[in-house]
């Protein structure tokens, strides 16, 4: 009221009782017939509850903001992440295995057949494994051995003829916090074998033309499709390092031994190659079914490589049975192919005669009676035994 006075308006404020409570007061002018004041008018409201409920909401806000910087950082990670399709048993432990071993920082072996998706799961790895750093790929065997080590551990300024005269950073370094994926691990020179093992034990490396060891900390996953056991005994390939790299070994199955995974990659890779070349190609059932009972013996690889070129260089929409290389007409179609032609040489009575006599056959070898025939294949008692004289069908003795 006094504020009021003071002001010659109306004025609202929050008060709080001695109790704790919190009131909402609004007091306001009521003037006579001479425009003078005769009442100051003031009431007030419990907003107690209210300003619980503010701060409640606040809070709320807060976590809101949080949870959707956090779904928004797993949905980047989420759309980066490679997709594994993993219904097959096969796979399915192997998807179990990686998420299994993912956030230690333990050395993985991949080994299997070229093609069947090594560097696909390297990278599903990192991405589980939680690490910051980025993903570095290195396949051993496209790296002339003479530039090998400078290009894996980088060079001080005029380290060697020709070399960049400010220095270069090595590929193992851009791996810092993250994973280092040393593609065909197998190939790797012998001389470089060994400075890998000291690497991948100390953590620690020098640089070409430096003295001083450089610390690192990054996460090792190598990779091969060849069999380092018969490399050691050949002696291409240090056993000491083979256990250092294979404290958790992953085989990667080839596609024929996970069938049940091939239609699922059928139909992704054909959306995949659809949407990044703007196509909208679908594939017929006979296409499908061709692809299916194939060996598939490139993997993955060869399904990607032929899933692009259909997708390309077919004008129709609609992929046919024509459309596809004679080689991926599977034996199945084949040898179906020419079961239908020696049926062709018969008319259809005559198919459908032998059918029904191997029907009837099969019947009364196994049911006791005409009646029980008649009841087991549907029809009329007497139709049986018609059926029966006129296909000659009778017990030996």
């Amino acid at each position: 009221m006094k504020r009021v006075l003071e002001t010659g308006e109306k004025q609202t404020l929050i008060q709080e009782t001695r109790s704790g409570k919190k009131l909402l007061v609004t007091g306001n002018i009521v003037y006579n017939d001479k425009n003078n004041i005769k009442y100051v008018v003031t009431y007030a409201q419990d907003v107690t509850e209210l300003e619980k409920m503010k701060l409640y909401v606040k809070m709320i806000e807060g976590e809101m903001e949080t949870i959707k910087s956090e779904l928004k950082e797993l949905q980047s990670k989420q759309s980066a992440a490679p997709h594994i399709i993993a219904k097959s048993e096969p796979m399915k432990h192997v998807v179990s295995l990686i998420n299994r071993v993912a956030r230690s920082n333990t050395s993985v072996l991949l080994t299997g057949e070229s093609g069947v998706g090594k560097t696909l799961l390297a990278e599903y790895l990192h991405n589980q494994s939680g690490r910051k750093g980025k993903f570095v790929t290195i396949n051993c065997s496209s790296i002339p051995e003479s530039l090998l080590e400078s290009e894996l551990f980088g060079y001080d300024a005029g380290a060697f003829t020709g070399a960049n005269p400010k220095g270069k950073k090595g590929l193992v370094e851009e791996a810092k916090g993250g994973t280092l994926f040393l593609d065909e691990i197998g190939e790797l020179p012998m001389n470089l074998q060994a400075k890998l093992l000291t690497f991948t034990q100390s953590k620690e490396f020098i640089r070409v033309g430096e003295t001083t060891p450089i610390s690192l900390d990054f996460r090792l996953v190598t990779a091969t499709n060849v069999n380092l056991k018969e490399r050691i005994e050949d002696g291409k390939f240090r056993e000491d390092l083979y256990f250092r790299l294979s404290v958790i070994h992953i085989p990667i199955p080839p596609l024929r031994e996970r069938r049940e995974d091939l239609l699922s990659l059928i139909i992704e890779l054909t959306q995949k190659f659809n949407q990044r070349h703007q196509q909208e190609k679908v594939l017929d059932h006979a296409v499908i079914d061709h692809l299916l009972h194939y060996k598939w013996p490139g993997n993955v690889r060869e399904l990607a490589n032929l899933m692009e070129r259909l997708v390309l260089t077919i004008d129709d929409n609609l992929i046919q049975q024509e459309h596809i290389p004679k080689e991926f007409i599977s034996n199945y179609q084949k040898e179906n192919s020419l079961r239908f032609q020696v049926l062709e040489e018969k008319t259809l009575p005559e198919m459908m005669q032998e059918l029904e006599t191997q029907i009837l056959q099969k019947a009364f070898a196994s049911c006791k009676s005409t009646t029980e025939m008649a009841r087991q294949l549907g029809v009329s008692q007497p139709t049986v035994v018609r059926k029966l004289q006129k296909y000659g069908i009778k017990k030996t003795t």
